[in-house]
């Protein structure tokens, strides 16, 4: 049972899985993007990708089947296999997110990830999150 009406009291199989193609190559278009308008970061804490800075704004949701359970968020960086974004909700570590690029017309695509930590900042909350695709490069 899912603990409010926003989330979700399944875990995607790989029938709910959209096009995992769709996914890497708006990954791939996300890190472009911020490697152009960002900033690389310096620490690399022993990650195997780089990561960028970059202030993109974003709708996160728990649920991306119902539109009115995204919220704003604002991307502090992203790399090829997750990001970090700040954002005035707390989630669960573990949990279920999806995320996309603001666009005005919802026309960016779901992209699914999981919570890896989330901890409270002056901005909100800083959560980072691994990205949730088919194992294949980016």
């Amino acid at each position: 049972m899912p603990s409010s009406r926003c989330e979700r009291d399944f875990f995607m199989t790989d029938q709910d899985q959209p096009n995992t193609q769709e996914h890497h190559e708006e990954i791939t278009r996300l890190v472009s993007v911020a490697r152009t308008d960002g900033q690389p970061e310096k620490r690399t804490d022993g990650r195997s990708a780089p990561r960028f800075a970059v202030g993109m704004r974003l709708d996160v949701t728990t649920d991306p089947d119902v539109e009115q359970c995204a919220w704003p968020a604002t991307m502090h960086n992203i790399s090829d296999s997750g990001f970090a974004f700040w954002s005035r909700r707390q989630l669960r570590n573990g949990g279920e997110i999806w995320v996309r690029e603001f666009s005005g017309d919802n026309s960016s695509p779901w992209l699914p990830a999981h919570v890896t930590h989330c901890t409270v900042g002056i901005k909100g909350y800083l959560v980072g999150a691994a990205f949730d695709v088919a194992d294949q490069a980016v």
